[in-house]
């Protein structure tokens, strides 16, 4: 049945425009999966633990999923197909009851996803400036823009780069013999054209971040929960209106 009436003629056009996005979207994430996945560096290294699913099969999964669903409204509003357009509102329905679940089983399980990241925080730290198990430098620029983002230095704080348990790497090698005086990485310090970043306990210093990076984004994500519960909300809407 084709649709006539300019009302239908524009909600064909806007969701053609709107799933073609989606469409180049979920190739690209499930082409840089795909990438990533056969990758030898960062992922096979730090990421493949028998608990933690892979960065790259997220990436693939998201990716094909966006594909699936762009796929059957595309062509259902091109071809004017029902059954296709019927088929696309279903997934779109399943996805809206999976993220429903998916939110409250992190809130309910909110604890145990903050232990689990920093897990997975603590494993990139450990292997923080070794070229050997970080040969595209990945991970160091990961940690390096994270502690500049949120202004952190280490998990609980900076003394955690002088601590083995923490940062295995790191402290063998500039901190030995476990002392109080090292150097820390540079985006620990508050001055970015600093050559180096000693560590101090002197209280009230400025030369580094004394905040830890697990504090710093737990109050990130307190103090922006509106702004995300609103996110949220908006896409639930948009995709139950589509």
């Amino acid at each position: 049945m084709r649709v006539t009436s300019c009302a239908g003629k524009c909600s064909k056009v806007i969701l053609l425009l709107v799933n073609i996005i989606i469409f180049l979207v979920g190739g690209g994430l499930l082409g840089l999966g795909i990438y990533y996945h056969l990758d030898e560096g960062l992922y096979d290294t730090v990421f493949k633990w028998k608990e933690v699913v892979t960065v790259p099969v997220i990436m693939m999964f998201i990716g094909s999923l966006f594909l699936t669903i762009s796929f059957f409204a595309i062509v259902g509003a091109l071809c004017e197909v029902v059954i296709m357009l019927k088929i696309y509102m279903s997934i779109v329905a399943i996805v809206l009851v999976f993220e429903v679940i998916l939110m409250g089983v992190c809130v309910a399980m909110r604890g145990d996803v903050e232990k689990r990241a920093v897990l997975v925080i603590h494993n990139l730290m450990d292997h923080y400036g070794d070229k050997n198990a970080d040969e595209l430098n990945i991970i160091t620029k990961t940690i390096d823009e994270t502690q500049v983002w949120l202004t952190c230095c280490g998990l609980a704080g900076p003394s955690d780069w002088g601590n083995e348990v923490y940062a295995k790497y790191w402290a063998a090698l500039y901190n030995p013999d476990n002392t109080t005086t090292f150097i820390l990485p540079g985006s620990c310090c508050t001055d970015r054209a600093a050559d180096t970043c000693p560590y101090t306990t002197t209280e009230g210093q400025t030369v580094h971040y004394t905040a830890g990076c697990t504090g710093q984004f737990n109050q990130f994500v307190e103090n922006n929960v509106t702004y995300i519960t609103v996110e949220g909300l908006y896409l639930y809407c948009y995709k139950s209106l589509s």
